[in-house]
């Protein structure tokens, strides 16, 4: 009962996170290889709890640089808005929710920038009333248009963990 006690309700406001982690690209065959794929990314992002169901988000995502080979590499970095489905448990102190989004991204080392769609889904758990964490996975997919070698459906999968604040 103490433990219980101690998470908190989530029935609306807003919220500003911050969370670190691993992403990985992939180029839909634009290069022939690529060095590395992989690379450490970081978010910031603030919304609001409409109610314990619903939230909207206004995200951005950075990430480090994909090695193309010893001399190139490219990064990407995307604005998104999204709508989040929350679904909790055991006196809202667990939260599942998934998301969907529209934004933009801006590719450098490609010299492009373009539209974007986000999906996903997580994990929250709720420690104060003001205090949580989430673990969660973001799929961040675009278009690149290439004169010499046609239209190539890219994505990056995002992995990470964050900290959360509600006021």
């Amino acid at each position: 009962m103490l433990v219980g006690s101690l998470f908190a309700d989530r029935d609306g406001g807003p919220y500003i996170g911050v969370g670190y982690g691993t992403s990985k690209y992939n180029d839909d065959s634009l290069y022939e290889s690529v060095k590395s794929d992989t690379s450490s990314a970081f978010t910031i992002y603030g919304g609001a709890y409409i109610n314990k169901y619903f939230s909207v988000e206004l995200g951005y995502a950075g990430f480090d640089d994909y090695k193309i080979d010893d001399t190139t590499s490219v990064n990407f970095n995307s604005t998104t808005v999204s709508v989040l489905g929350h679904y909790a448990f055991f006196d809202d102190m667990l939260d599942f929710y998934a998301k969907g989004g529209v934004g933009s991204i801006d590719a450098s080392g490609l010299s492009a920038d373009g539209f974007t769609i986000t999906y996903g889904g997580g994990v929250g758990l709720r420690f104060t009333d003001w205090l949580g964490m989430k673990v969660a996975y973001d799929r961040y997919t675009f278009e690149y248009k290439s004169s010499s070698s046609g239209n190539h459906d890219m994505y990056i999968d995002f992995i990470y963990g964050a900290l959360e604040f509600q006021f």
